[in-house]
């Protein structure tokens, strides 16, 4: 066999050989939906938060055009909160609000953000900005009560909160409830 023959025999072997792998990666490939139906299961159990984090985050640069990328981006940022990498948690969040404002993601991520600023962080600065901001562009939402309530009672231990006051709950009345979760 000449030189020529050989080369072309191996490239041909070696095409043979490769093409039930490119096949099967090709095939593995899931479809937007089976992704995200996949991050939305995984997410919800602790063991299996961060491959279903992974999973949104191949989700989110997979499939921009999806009209479900507004809930993909505010669910990692709810993950991420959960995992306490705030810094990660604030750029969803904020991503959110920036890319798709007229979503209802939108007024979810402001006021989570707001919120995450006020009780993770201790930022009162940054939450009381975020929330009045928040009030002034939803005032309609069912959310802007809670805002307006953590807004007054922002400085203040939660049982010195107006609305533990207004219901007449007492300090070893909220420890209990927080017990018993």
């Amino acid at each position: 066999m000449n030189k020529n023959c050989l080369q072309k025999n191996s490239v041909i072997i070696l095409f043979l050989i490769c093409l039930p792998f490119t096949q099967l990666l090709i095939g593995c490939s899931k479809s937007a939906d089976d992704l995200y139906t996949e991050s939305i299961l995984l997410i919800k159990k602790d063991e299996t938060l961060e491959k279903g984090l992974k999973n949104l985050i191949q989700f989110e640069k997979k499939f921009p055009q999806d009209n479900r990328l507004p809930e993909v981006v505010l669910a990692i940022a709810t993950v991420y909160q959960r995992q306490e990498s705030f810094e990660e948690a604030i750029d969803a969040f904020e991503r959110v609000i920036e890319k798709y404002p007229e979503s209802q993601e939108a007024y979810k991520s402001k006021f989570l953000l707001g919120y995450l600023y006020y009780d993770e962080l201790n930022d009162s600065d940054n939450a009381r900005k975020l929330l009045e901001d928040f009030i002034k562009i939803y005032p309609d939402s069912e959310l802007t009560v809670s805002a307006k309530v953590l807004l007054q009672n922002i400085d203040l231990p939660v049982e010195k909160w107006s609305i533990v006051k207004e219901f007449g709950l007492n300090e070893s009345k909220i420890n209990d409830s927080q017990v018993s979760k």
